[in-house]
């Protein structure tokens, strides 16, 4: 195997899906990170093939889980219960940290229980919000949480999409400015076929449906006309993977039941 160089955990999950799929042999062929090069190449059914791989992630969300675990808990004398502050995507911490023992501390003066939510209205409400707070909660400390405070970026909101709504948002996206370069590759390619390997990260909602076995996409993917072939799957503890091919529409590609562990 000459393809030694840089290759991902993405394009090696790619790979091997792609290769247990199709029954073929699936090269490497951006190994090194050349200008302009598609990460991976194959024949299939009389077709040469080229693939993108990426991993949808999203780097504020990921930045903020970073961060929430670089911080970690922070106990505070001052305090009589433990909480956790969600704070808003994209927002900087600097001065919730600064304010928000004080806040936390007024806000135990008037409901110590915490059950009433005193933060949900008046000027407590505004004052959360100026900082970048989305909600809070508050719990009776223990021995290993003793009085102090979380600061973690605040979970996605909304209901489980369906498997149809993840196809077409990854195919949005496919189309949109951040797989520019994806396309130009797919593109300049010399090939009869150009397939795009897309993985949800575990921050999207996107990835659930991905991840059932029992869930599979009724509608044809709308794909931009550089891409003919798009497969789909999550970072979920062993997804499946479904693939919509031009000669074969939708199938169950090959599930190899990874764990991905952090190659997320």
């Amino acid at each position: 195997m000459a393809d030694h160089g840089r290759i991902d955990v993405a394009a090696m999950i790619a790979r091997q899906c792609i290769e247990a799929t199709l029954r073929v042999k699936v090269e490497v062929h951006d190994a090194d990170g050349k200008q302009g090069a598609h990460d991976l190449k194959f024949r299939h059914e009389e077709r040469d093939c080229a693939a993108e791989v990426k991993l949808l992630v999203d780097p504020k969300h990921r930045e903020a889980e970073a961060k929430a675990s670089q911080i970690g808990y922070t106990q505070d004398s001052s305090l009589k219960d433990s909480w956790t502050a969600y704070m808003e995507p994209g927002r900087r911490w600097n001065r919730a940290l600064q304010q928000l023992p004080k806040l936390l501390a007024e806000i135990e003066a008037l409901d110590t229980s915490g059950l009433t939510r005193p933060w949900r209205r008046g000027k407590l409400s505004e004052k959360l919000e100026r900082l970048g707070v989305d909600d809070l909660l508050c719990v009776q400390p223990t021995e290993k949480h003793p009085p102090g405070y979380y600061v973690m970026s605040a979970p996605w909101g909304g209901g489980v999409p369906s498997i149809d709504h993840a196809v077409s948002a990854a195919c949005s996206k496919l189309a949109g400015p951040e797989m520019a370069k994806i396309r130009k590759q797919l593109s300049a390619a010399e090939a009869d076929e150009r397939h795009a390997f897309l993985l949800y990260g575990w921050e999207y909602l996107e990835a659930i449906p991905l991840s059932r076995d029992e869930e599979f996409p009724t509608v044809p993917p709308e794909l931009p006309e550089e891409v003919d072939a798009i497969w789909l799957t999550s970072i979920l503890h062993e997804s499946p993977v479904v693939a919509w091919l031009p000669e074969q529409g939708w199938i169950r590609a090959a599930n190899l039941g990874t764990t991905w562990g952090n190659a997320g």
